[in-house]
């Protein structure tokens, strides 16, 4: 009888303790995915004091990706993420990687299939690799990131020509953006250039065709913003465009499997978490680069 207590205790103290163990390592795993953040910072800060400029999302247009290539050797599509290596601590990658052909040439798949731990948030429990097909049809081994650019507020603005026929997003970091630090006139600590994502098929690290995402979910008939009254952050569906020979669905776009919150990383470098309840109109505010909004609030 007494043994039976004394187990009946031990079960109940199990029961109590392992939720706090749990929470202790998730704490954990947070501070692991804010320091990944942070060094991903440094290097864009790294790298806009040689180029002058932060990287684009992509090498390549935001209407060209992984369905062109091998059709043009001009489609290089390599991604943001691609681009920062040589300015992160893990210097491994740096040799093998050939930026005058494209990110997914036979001579970068080596580098693709690399999982990179710094483009890796910890709590993450999905897989390495894409599985989405237009991917897989080149290697069953190309690995997937867990942060993505975020380029425009909306996908009308990443995707839709202005009044003189060009594209002009209202974020930093967009498909061939050319952006100087100088240009987020907005305040660097108060504009967002990467948040993490716990998209799988459409996150391949080295390529750049889904490399940047918006701060509005995607609705395909509103025309012309094609945003939704909804964030993004943590809202799945992401991005469905359908059965589509020039385009890839994802399911997340700017999330995270922490609960309720969202990594960032700011324009000074900085990180911090956003919670995914923010008010839209205030994540708008942190999004674009320029759009002289008055911060009422903090994230």
């Amino acid at each position: 009888m007494e043994l039976l207590v004394v187990i009946a205790i031990i079960g109940i103290l199990v029961a109590l303790l392992l939720p706090a163990i749990q929470a202790a390592r998730e704490s954990a795993r947070r501070s692991h995915c804010l320091n990944n953040l942070k060094q991903i910072g440094l290097a864009l800060q790294q790298y806009a004091d040689v180029y002058h400029r932060l990287p684009p999302a992509s090498t390549s247009p935001v209407d060209v990706g992984v369905w062109n290539y091998p059709l043009t050797p001009a489609v290089h599509l390599h991604s943001w993420a691609s681009l920062l290596l040589p300015f992160l601590e893990d210097t491994s990658l740096r040799g093998i990687i050939n930026y005058n052909v494209s990110s997914l040439d036979p001579a970068n798949r080596r580098a693709a299939a690399t999982i990179v731990s710094v483009y890796r948030c910890p709590s993450f429990f999905g897989s390495d690799y894409s599985a989405e097909p237009k991917y897989t049809a080149l290697s069953d081994t190309l690995a997937i990131r867990n942060y993505v650019a975020i380029g425009a507020t909306d996908v009308g603005k990443l995707w839709g020509p202005g009044p003189d026929g060009r594209r002009r997003p209202d974020g930093t970091i967009y498909f061939q953006s050319e952006t100087r630090l100088k240009d987020v006139t907005d305040g660097l600590s108060n504009t967002v250039l990467i948040a993490e994502t716990r998209e799988q098929n459409g996150a391949v690290w080295i390529d750049g065709t889904g490399a940047a995402a918006v701060g509005r979910r995607f609705v395909v008939d509103n025309v012309p913003s094609y945003g939704g009254a909804e964030l993004s952050l943590n809202y799945q569906p992401y991005f469905l465009w359908g059965d589509s020979a020039d385009s890839i669905d994802s399911l997340y776009g700017p999330s995270s499997m922490h609960s309720g919150m969202v990594g960032h990383v700011f324009g000074d470098g900085s990180a911090r978490f956003i919670a995914d309840t923010v008010e839209p109109k205030l994540y708008d505010a942190l999004v674009t680069r320029a759009g002289e909004e008055v911060l009422h609030d903090t994230p």
